[in-house]
């Protein structure tokens, strides 16, 4: 910031103090009305553990108590409890316990949107941890809430878990009769058939082949599931990367790894995007489209050049299959691993079939009664086997129902801080601070853009882009009058700064400085004053000084220096009288007046005359000095008639009482006119 910026600063401040002041106060009243009026709310909180699983007895609770890990698009475990927390049933639950008289009877009364309002979950991030803040008036009540909500979400997922194994216990229930009497009637089916066939023991051949048989079939039904699944996974990478069997796979892997061709593939990429832009804005006619396409074929060209080198097959790959990304690559991996995974377990298959069909043949010399037993002796088994599976789970069910199994963990309990109060008196007052400063600048930029009073000189220059010549005191007109005039002469300051200005205004004329019209925008900013001391300080540095008063229509001058009003300008044309007979001497040494004289129906023109010429033009030859005391310019065009008969043009303004828009109408007008204007003064200044 410059210093007349900084200063132009201090000048607003100190000019609009009251408002300033009066704003920012009124903002600090109202953050301790807030504190007054609204009650302290106290904060506490309390931090969970989402266990992955939870530690049981049986197999089965782990199972129960498990969370599924987090995955992209699905949903999360964590982030599930943390919306359980808000939920209807955990609050109704937790609002029994803590306001058994009900919510409207608490103290102070509270409403269900009170409280999901006041209590805030978050998850800590990159860890199983929830955070639960509840405020509340009273301390004591927000620690015993807000614990009793981690109790009843504890409990709620205990019996959720439990509820899961009872489930698995009762269809456990339901499944093992049945499975009871199968392994019952397999049983008895292979008695019967011994019994009946009069065999006594299987033969170790027989049974060892269909032992392999069943073996071989097991090991086929999982091989061919094995094979559709990989056939379903291949199928859906071919969908993502386009590609049809694994040599073109190799190849497009191959090439995505090539530094050289990855960047010439991101150039044609953006040579693409740069192409269907100006497509969208030129013809295809256009220079900048043709040299675009120009540029894409010279890439394509260099791709397909480095595409031939790195492989043999560049051919039967479009460039369009062939991704750099990580992922893109990833798939392409896992397709050729699909691919020889699949012809591995084909091979593996048709060797089963082999060994299957082997087998078939050399029990078909079996005799056919052992080889009906052997079976009925592997359904009998696989019946006896499933029965001790199911038995052994609805024991573990049962024993998952009798234990307390959670993923929840407490890790802290609620506790009263009394440092955790909310409003913070400091912080409200602060930030109460920092805003009435910004309401208070905000209310005096406005006040300062809506007020359209000239204040401080800074203003001139960067308004009306003219000189600003300097700065005048307050001066009574009774300072010139005949019997004070030795007080204004011994005034020795105010003298030099008259002086000032006088020197000021020589500097600014590359001749001899000959005539002065003394103007302002307004009436009332103390032109005549300025014109009349001006006059008598020129005089005191010995030059002949005549001051003439153009102001026909508020003549002032001759009250100011004691002098009769007529004979004057007016009478300009009366031929009884000379030009000495207008020509009126003052009690100041050197200085001359030329009052306006009596208003009269040829006045309005009379500075268009001949004789007025004339007698500027004789005028001059006697006098050193002229200064005219023209009408306010925004009314009349006086000051604009004389200007080609003068060598400066001074604006009069008054800080306090000018308006800045009359002030730039009657610059612009000037300038328009191509009239320069010297500079600008300040008067009356205090």
């Amino acid at each position: 910031m410059t210093e007349t910026n900084f200063s132009s600063l201090l000048a607003i401040l100190k000019r609009r103090q009251w408002l300033g002041g009066t704003t920012f106060l009124s903002v600090i009243a109202g953050a301790v009305a807030y504190l007054v009026l609204v009650p302290p709310q106290y904060k506490v909180t309390t931090k969970l553990m989402i266990n992955q699983r939870q530690v049981g007895v049986a197999e089965l609770g782990q199972n129960l108590s498990e969370l599924s890990g987090y995955r992209p698009g699905e949903p999360s475990p964590i982030a599930t409890q943390a919306e359980l927390v808000k939920s209807k049933n955990v609050l109704d639950k937790t609002v029994k316990t803590v306001f058994p008289q009900g919510l409207k009877e608490a103290e102070p009364p509270l409403s269900m949107k009170v409280i999901k309002k006041n209590l805030q979950v978050k998850i800590v991030p990159e860890t199983n941890i929830l955070e639960i803040n509840f405020k509340h008036p009273d301390p004591e009540t927000s620690a015993k809430f807000i614990n009793e909500i981690t109790q009843t979400l504890v409990a709620e997922n205990v019996r959720t878990i439990r509820s899961q194994a009872t489930a698995i216990r009762e269809f456990l229930e339901q499944e093992i009769p049945k499975q009871q009497k199968a392994t019952q009637t397999a049983t008895l089916a292979e008695n019967q058939y011994r019994k009946q066939h009069g065999l006594v023991a299987e033969g170790e051949q027989t049974t060892n082949l269909v032992d392999s048989l069943g073996s071989l079939e097991n090991q086929q039904r999982t091989i061919i599931a094995q094979l559709q699944n990989n056939q379903r996974k291949t199928q859906e990478i071919q969908q993502l990367i386009g590609l049809q069997d694994k040599q073109k796979a190799y190849v497009a892997g191959q090439v995505a790894q090539d530094e050289t061709l990855r960047t010439l593939q991101n150039k044609l990429v953006e040579l693409e995007i740069s192409i269907a832009n100006a497509r969208s804005r030129f013809t295809e006619s256009h220079p900048t489209v043709l040299s675009l396409v120009e540029e894409q074929e010279k890439v394509v060209n260099l791709y397909q050049k480095e595409l031939n080198q790195v492989t043999a097959n560049a051919d039967a790959i479009s460039t369009k299959k062939i991704t750099t990304d990580e992922l893109s690559q990833n798939l392409t991996s896992q397709f050729i691993l699909n691919q020889i995974e699949e012809l591995a377990l084909q091979e593996q298959l048709k060797i089963l079939q082999i060994q299957q069909k082997q087998l078939k043949q050399r029990l078909d010399k079996i005799p056919n009664h052992q080889q009906n037993l052997s079976q009925l002796v592997r359904k009998r088994e696989e019946a006896v086997n499933t029965l001790k599976f199911l038995e052994g789970k609805l024991g573990e069910a049962r024993l998952t129902e009798a234990q307390l199994l959670s993923n929840i963990r407490i890790l802290e309990l609620a506790e009263v801080d009394p440092s955790q109060k909310t409003p913070s008196k400091k912080v409200i007052l602060l930030l109460a601070g920092f805003v009435g400063i910004i309401f208070a600048t905000g209310m005096i930029l406005l006040q300062e853009i809506l007020d359209d009073t000239l204040y401080e000189d800074f203003d001139v220059e960067r308004l009306v882009n003219v000189p600003f010549l300097g700065k005048l005191p307050i001066l009574k007109q009774i300072s010139l009058h005949p019997e004070y005039t030795d007080l204004f002469i011994e005034n020795y300051t105010v003298i030099e700064l008259y002086r000032r200005l006088l020197k000021t205004l020589e500097l600014t004329q590359s001749d001899e400085l000959k005539s002065i019209i003394i103007s302002s925008a307004i009436s009332g900013e103390g032109k005549s004053l300025v014109a009349s001391h001006l006059a008598v300080v020129s005089a005191m540095l010995s030059r002949r000084t005549l001051i003439i008063d153009i102001n026909l229509y508020n003549p002032q001058l001759h009250d100011y220096f004691g002098l009769n009003l007529s004979p004057g300008l007016s009478n300009i044309d009366d031929r009884d009288l000379s030009i000495s007979d207008l020509i009126q001497v003052t009690n100041i040494k050197n200085l001359s007046l030329v009052s306006c004289g009596k208003l009269q129906s040829s006045s309005y023109y009379f500075l268009e005359t001949e004789i007025f010429k004339s007698f500027l033009q004789e005028a001059q030859k006697h006098y050193d000095l002229i200064i005219f005391d023209t009408p306010p310019l925004s009314d009349y065009t006086d000051a604009i008639t004389l200007q080609e008969f003068s060598d400066s043009l001074v604006i009069v303004s008054r800080p306090k009482f000018t308006s800045k828009s009359s002030l730039q109408t009657v610059v612009n007008d000037l300038h328009k006119k191509n009239i320069s204007v010297t500079g600008i003064i300040f008067n009356a200044v205090r």
